[in-house]
């Protein structure tokens, strides 16, 4: 019988993820945008909305992108 070797992915991975996703598109990153995505893919993240976008927000300004606080 065949296995399925699932890696669960984390949070920060998935976060820098959708950052660099984003790097050929010049409009600054939407936290509203990222925190649907994020959810899509992370349904059960336990994160709030608050945290989960101060974390997109800091990876967004590390890779010095801008950010919109659209939330």
């Amino acid at each position: 019988m065949a296995t399925i070797d699932f890696q669960e992915r984390s949070i920060e991975k998935v976060v820098e993820h959708y950052v660099d996703s984003r790097t050929d598109d010049p409009r600054p990153i939407s936290t509203t945008y990222a925190l649907r995505a994020i959810r899509t893919v992370l349904p059960r993240c336990g994160l709030s909305d608050r945290q989960l976008s101060d974390m997109v927000a800091a990876f967004a300004i590390r890779k010095g992108r801008n950010v919109a606080f659209d939330l």
